[in-house]
């Protein structure tokens, strides 16, 4: 792009481009340059533009000087390591960098450009990239940035080894330009962290810095995945024993990391083509009880309440059983995201005594409780408290915000995990999601080797659209949960009110605000905050999740219902959510209802036994076609009872999806695009379209998934 063509050098100095852009080879070594540099794009031809920095208290403001790239002005700076705020003024008004997406406070209020000067009295190493190149074999690719252009790399002082101990050898190397390759056979099945390190030929070393790579993961990427969220508590015990339900829906039922461990061992996840793991927080919580907002008691058996910011809760078998979930899952090729909680702590958290009203909480007069009077939600979000026992954490403060980034950079490394999902995201200002995301990207190679997902949780329509948008882009999140779409799923779908015409419109306006941002928005029907969807079914969501949960169905309708939302969910682009009960039809009304623990196979009926068949066949259809991950959609009818699409990939392969809420059979009028001769992956029946369009038949509340005869995948889902 021509954008990235003129930042080049700015680019290259701070790492947001692949090396082999930057130079090298026969005109030397690429040369560390620390210089701080602030560009500055005019927003007129000619009009004067100025910056002014904390460097100097913000008084002085500098005038930068033209650069040699057409419209663009550079001002460099002689500074000391650290963290610098900045602002344009521009015909005497102040204005934020719009080319920086990296931001802090200026006084703890006003949100002003970050400029970030680092140490330069190293070399440096950046992971290009990190692979398997063959069975069992992995390569990495990195570049050594020399601190002058007289010394080279030293190929003898280039070590790498796997966090497991396995060597890697020195495959090739150019010490002219830097750049130098290792690789490493023989490897077993899972993910292989690299720590790799290297010296200049005067010995100066660069590094370490971590490389991430995959042997034989169960998706080559996030966006080929498939997400299983559970809550520990509520899962499975020690060694995969079933649980029995808590005494009271606010206590402790005992999941167990282990419980997940064992589930992880014994495939349970790989039946339903699970890629990747959400697990609740791991945090030190609270023993004693507290009152919930609304007045009953709650244990923290959710892991919201970090006692210990960087501490493993013993009740769920602390740090060793992390790890060894960890391990266990990386070795069937699956990733882990931990949940963090990085905008609260809990009021005996040690870090918040000796910091109460000293600005690093957001608990001075104005201190508030989130939707109480005066506090309203919409108005008091990044400021106001959960509970009156969970201190605000205020991320204008710059050592809030240093300690925050670093919590999260902690988790990450301390036990070689895949990426985060973000609790809580609109209750923080967006610099402190952006600030994680960068730092963790920093953390692994190759760039968006940690995946950051975020909680962003809003109302149904085109509101929240513009919400969850807000947060994503290149510099921000990779990926959201997309709310909206599981409100039109669950009234269109789930409740049989409004038309499919409504759930087309919201997926449609998400993907034209979200175009460009690079987004992977994850797609559920449930969600562990809101009644489950089998209770918007049955019409029992409203209940009572103390005195009234809904009994667990009998009737197939719910089951139906359930099953023909979680078929159009892995129809479409993202990444599908399994929230740990949708796979058997759990019901449940509002928290802490919607968080039931998982029953025993015995004590499954035989719809909750069909809807498990179901969803498991879900998964393998959608692992094997490339086109329902990652294949063009069109649209070709829709109606308030049906619906039908196109999904076709690169090579022209194609799946045909459709859909009817109707409750009685119902034939779906298709145009001659879907002309051809079928097999319905689900139900292995043949079905036929004339050249010039017809009908399908569709059974009441169900759906079809329609491939060309001879697709491969027919086979492999109808293999045992």
């Amino acid at each position: 792009m021509k954008v990235r063509a003129l930042f080049r050098p700015l680019l290259c100095s701070v790492g947001l481009v692949a090396l082999s852009q930057c130079g090298g080879g026969a005109e030397g070594p690429l040369v560390r340059d620390c210089t701080p540099r602030v560009w500055v794009a005019p927003s007129a031809p000619g009009a004067a533009v100025e910056v002014r920095g904390s460097w100097d208290g913000w008084v002085t403001p500098l005038r930068p000087a033209p650069s040699g790239y057409e419209g663009w002005h550079v001002l460099e700076l002689s500074l000391p390591p650290g963290e610098y705020g900045y602002l344009l003024v521009e015909d005497g008004a102040e204005r934020i960098d719009k080319t920086n997406p990296l931001t802090t406070f200026r006084d703890g209020k006003q949100e002003v450009s970050l400029l970030r000067v680092e140490r330069c009295d190293a070399p440096e190493l950046r992971v290009e990239s990190a692979r398997e190149v063959g069975p069992g074999e992995v390569e990495v690719r990195a570049s050594f940035l020399a601190l002058e252009p007289e010394v080279w790399l030293d190929p003898t002082r280039v070590k790498a080894a796997t966090l497991a101990g396995v060597p890697l050898e020195l495959r090739a190397s150019d010490p002219s330009s830097g750049s130098f390759t290792l690789g490493a056979r023989g490897l077993a099945r899972g993910k292989h962290t690299v720590i790799v390190e290297a010296a200049d030929g005067k010995g100066r070393a660069a590094g370490p810095v971590r490389a991430s790579a995959w042997v034989e993961p169960e998706a080559a990427s996030w966006d080929d995945g498939i997400l299983y969220h559970l809550m520990i508590d509520r899962f499975r015990g020690d060694g995969g024993a079933a649980l029995s339900p808590p005494p009271s829906p606010g206590v402790r039922a005992g999941g167990t990391l282990d419980g997940v461990r064992a589930a992880i061992e014994e495939g349970y996840f790989a039946r339903f083509g699970v890629t990747a793991l959400w697990i609740s927080p791991v945090y030190l919580n609270p023993v004693e009880a507290r009152p919930g907002r609304d007045g009953r008691m709650y244990d923290s058996y959710h892991g919201y309440w970090p006692l210990d910011s960087r501490g493993v809760e013993p009740r769920i078998g602390g740090e060793a059983a992390v790890r060894a979930l960890v391990e266990a899952a990386h070795a069937r090729g699956l990733r882990v995201l931990f949940d963090i909680v990085p905008n609260h702590v809990y009021e005996m958290n040690p870090r918040y005594a000796p910091r109460r009203r000293t600005g690093f909480y957001n608990d001075g007069p104005e201190a508030c409780i989130c939707g109480t009077d005066n506090c309203s939600w919409g108005q008091r979000i990044e400021n106001c408290w959960f509970t009156p026992y969970l201190p605000d954490v205020r991320w204008q403060n710059a050592e809030a915000m240093w300690e925050g980034v670093e919590d999260a950079r902690y988790w990450l490394e301390a036990y070689d995990v895949d990426g985060v999902r973000i609790d809580a995201v609109p209750m923080m200002p967006r610099a402190a999601t952006r600030r994680i995301a960068a730092a963790l990207r920093r953390s692994a190679g190759p760039d968006r080797a940690a995946f950051v997902m975020g909680e962003i949780f809003t109302s149904p329509g085109d509101g929240g659209i513009r919400e969850i948008r807000y947060f994503m882009g290149p510099s921000g999140l990779d990926s959201a949960f997309d709310f909206p779409l599981m409100w039109a799923l669950r009234d269109v779908v789930g409740a049989g009110r409004g038309s499919f015409r409504e759930v087309e419109r919201v997926f449609a306006a998400t993907g034209a605000a979200l175009e460009g941002s690079g987004a992977l928005l994850a797609r559920m029907v449930d969600n562990h905050d809101v009644a489950r969807f089998m209770a918007v079914a049955t019409g029992e969501e409203g209940n009572d999740p103390w005195t009234d949960g809904p009994a667990q169905p009998t009737d197939p309708e719910p089951y139906a219902r359930l099953r023909l939302a979680l078929s159009f969910l892995f129809s479409l682009p993202g990444l599908p959510v399994i929230y740990a009960g949708d796979e058997i039809g759990l019901t449940g009304a509002s928290d802490p209802d919607c968080r039931r623990v998982l029953p025993a196979d015995p004590a499954l009926s035989a719809e909750q036994v069909a809807t498990r068949e179901a969803v498991a066949r879900l998964g393998r259809l959608r692992r094997c076609s490339e086109a329902l991950r990652r294949g063009e959609r069109a649209v070709l009818a829709t109606s308030d009872d049906a619906d039908a699409a196109l999904r076709r990939d690169a090579s022209g392969r194609q799946v045909l999806t459709l859909f009817s809420r109707a409750t009685e059979p119902l034939d779906l009028a298709l145009p001659a695009e879907a002309a051809g001769a079928y097999v319905d992956a689900l139900s292995g029946e043949a079905l036929a379209v004339p050249a010039g369009g017809g009908t399908v038949r569709m059974p009441p509340l169900s759906a079809r998934f329609l491939m060309p005869e001879g697709d491969p995948c027919l086979s492999v889902l109808a293999a045992p």
